[in-house]
């Protein structure tokens, strides 16, 4: 090839020019820059392609990934985005022009040869034909943090794989691989080896020197069947899927340029909306930053090369699965062979669904399975790096096997107790030395829950610490660290999300309007059906083990008891506050006829904000008290680990949507309802403040 490099962006694209007169875009940069203006950038590749069209002699385009391997981040395209007035016609322009490509009839084909998500998949539509190497990455994520891909996206996409596909793929967050995209139809050819992208790009351009003019009515219209689907998990709650739904609907009855007008301004609303920002602040940056070593430490050089576990359950079970997929000999012990080895047996069940869906091969799981020993006896624990008590949450028999097993510890060892909310400087009183005891609190099903809650003790040393949080990175997990206290912090706040519930029961509150509004306020399950699921019973012990009740605990607690006595035990019992049809396995809500119901019915907002309030007011108090170190900790621990509405950011990002002067005064008017509403003087001085725990992206606590 003949190098014709462009003068205008000679810094960042590449142009060749072969002897048929096909001209091959690249990007010179192997990595995206780190302070890049990506509008900017896209420009200039597409003045690039916009010059290679208008020369006659070139009869067709190929060109790889604008974006090179690297990440957009969203704080730096926020920035670029609120700075700049004009940024929203600048995308506009980007989007227009590319869009016009196809009137010059020129074939032009894209090659996709790394992963490619969002902006950087959205530039690849851009063309005519798309050709990629096998087992790539590709997909829309932003719609996780409440966003959609622009540039184009919703435009290009439906006539390639159809509008329920479109929507489906831009709402979901999930990312495909490159078979299953080829199969959708997203990816026109892919190849063997990555040499031989560009040789079927150019029999391609060959075979095709005029390509139809680009319609959008060659696709399906939405149907509201389409809609409902997705709306059923998202709940209205997400921008980015409603902007989605919007864009797609619209669609078929505007013009080009009326299309990406469209879409523009929606992408440039979001990028700077409140809500979205939180949930980015969270579910990207906070979750990286606790997978990293910017506020956690980790030892890079700790081994951990066999651990144990004490209870078989489900908990333990799944615990061991996850050492086993990361490589860790497990013995999993319990009080005979028999359940321990029901406990491996489920670690199979995990493998042959993966098996099924082609994520796992008969080898994988045969050496994941070797990794796990089921076992009755006490010495098969000998030189463990780590031993997890996974029993019952019952002080004394967590106390009773920690002393039993803490003798096998290796040298080096630490010892760390899964539970609830039993105080760890308590329970380490078991130990032969409390500095190498912590807590560890997972969360079910530990295959699918990411967050790991650790818990330090008052004795508990740093180098304790150091270790259960690289075990926690080992095994793939996201950790927070808290300190220790009744309930830590996951199990505290969502006790009063579960408080909350029964308490407004109690209030005369249909219990169906409980349920719907913990729904429509962005919880993953009501707090009723919750009490059902983990057993009313099982939330009585959990009671019991708490330091002192309140009177709301009493009453809820007493309430717990009368519904045991009358056989409604939970899910389980076929009745609690639910009643449960075992033949046709549908649940309908239970109204108890010795609680009088309230004539005037309280507003759906008035339900929502009790629930998620009470929920952030006891984050503010572990916050206040030293639980919780920063408040982005809390946010995470409140979303991935007991289902706090996602699309808020967490339990601070909603009192910041909320404003704290607003939200002061909600749980003031709350007060009468119990001892939960109470109001730390701490939080009604910040409140005078005006104060906010963040500013954007950085935390205000100090």
């Amino acid at each position: 090839m003949n190098k014709h490099t462009s003068a205008k962006a000679q810094t960042l694209f590449r142009t060749e020019r072969d002897d048929q007169n096909i001209l091959f875009i690249s990007t010179i940069e192997k990595q995206l820059p780190k302070k890049i203006n990506i509008v900017d950038y896209l420009t200039q590749f597409v003045d690039v392609l916009n010059t290679a069209i208008n020369q006659d002699t070139v009869i067709g385009i190929i060109y790889t990934c604008p974006i090179p391997a690297g990440e957009i981040g969203y704080k730096q395209l926020l920035e670029q985005i609120s700075a700049d007035p004009v940024m929203k016609k600048k995308i506009e322009t980007v989007v227009l022009t590319a869009s016009h490509w196809n009137d010059s009839k020129k074939p032009i084909v894209s090659i996709l040869d790394h992963n490619c998500i969002g902006i950087a998949l959205a530039t690849m539509l851009w063309a005519d034909c798309r050709i990629a190497i096998p087992n790539l990455t590709l997909g829309f994520p932003e719609s996780k943090f409440g966003l959609f891909t622009g540039f184009g996206t919703t435009i290009h996409l439906p006539p390639l794989i159809g509008d329920a596909n479109t929507l489906d793929l831009m709402t979901q967050g999930k990312l495909v691989g490159s078979q299953e995209a080829y199969d959708m139809g997203l990816l026109n050819k892919l190849t063997t080896f990555a040499e031989d992208c560009l040789s079927v790009a150019k029999a391609w351009i060959i075979q095709h020197p005029e390509v139809p003019s680009f319609s959008p009515l060659t696709t399906h219209e939405l149907t509201d069947d389409d809609v409902f689907s997705i709306q059923k998990r998202a709940r209205g709650l997400y921008p980015g899927t409603n902007a989605v739904i919007a864009l797609l609907k619209d669609r078929l009855s505007l013009t080009l340029e009326e299309s990406v007008e469209q879409e523009t301004t929606l992408y440039c609303d979001l990028m700077e909306a409140p809500g979205p920002l939180n949930m980015i602040r969270t579910l990207h940056y906070g979750v990286r930053e606790a997978q990293s070593n910017q506020r956690i430490k980790r030892l890079e050089n700790y081994t951990l090369n066999k651990i144990g576990i004490l209870g078989a359950g489900m908990m333990g079970s799944g615990i061991a699965y996850e050492a086993a997929r990361a490589g860790i000999k497990v013995v999993l012990k319990d009080v005979n062979l028999a359940q321990a080895e029901q406990g491996k047996a489920y670690a199979f069940q995990l493998c042959e669904k993966l098996l099924k869906l082609g994520y796992m091969d008969t080898a994988q799981q045969e050496q994941l399975l070797s990794h796990i020993l089921p076992s009755e006896k006490a010495k098969d624990l000998e030189a463990s790096d780590c031993i997890i008590e996974a029993v019952f949450e019952d002080f004394q028999l967590k106390a009773d096997v920690t002393k039993q097993s803490i003798p096998y510890l290796s040298e080096k060892g630490f010892f760390a107790s899964n539970t609830t909310s039993l105080p760890i400087t308590a329970l380490a009183k078991a130990a032969n030395d409390p500095k190498d005891f912590i807590g560890m609190h997972f969360f079910s099903p530990v295959d699918r829950m990411p967050l790991v809650e650790i818990i330090c003790g008052e004795k508990t040393e740093q180098i304790t610490l150091e270790k259960a949080i690289t075990l926690a990175l080992r095994l793939n997990k996201i950790p927070i660290v808290v300190r220790d206290g009744p309930g830590f912090f996951t199990s505290r706040i969502f006790f009063n999300y579960l408080l909350e519930g029964i308490t407004m029961v109690l209030e005369g509150i249909p219990a169906s309007s409980i349920e719907e509004e913990a729904i429509a306020a962005g919880f993953a399950v009501g707090p009723l059906a919750v009490l059902d699921e983990i057993s009313l019973e099982l939330m009585l012990h959990v009671y019991d083990q708490l330091p002192n009740l309140h009177a709301s605990q009493k009453r809820a607690y007493n309430y717990l008891k009368t519904l045991i006595s009358l056989g409604r035990k939970g899910k389980k019992a076929g009745a609690g506050f639910y009643d449960y049809d075992t033949s046709n396995k549908k649940k309908t809500i239970w109204r108890n006829p010795t609680i009088k119901v309230l004539k005037d019915t309280q507003s759906p907002t008035f339900i929502r904000k009790r629930l998620l309030h009470v929920m952030a007011l006891d984050s503010y108090r572990c916050l206040a008290e030293g639980v919780l170190n920063q408040p982005i900790d809390g946010d995470i621990g409140s979303i991935l680990g007991v289902g706090f509405a996602p699309h808020t950011g967490g339990v601070f990002g909603h009192i910041d949507l909320t404003t704290l002067p607003l939200f002061v005064q909600d749980c003031q008017t709350f007060q009468s309802f119990g001892e939960q509403w109470e109001l730390p003087e701490s939080l009604i001085q910040l409140a005078e403040e005006n104060f906010h725990f963040y500013d954007g992206f950085i935390s205000k606590w100090k």
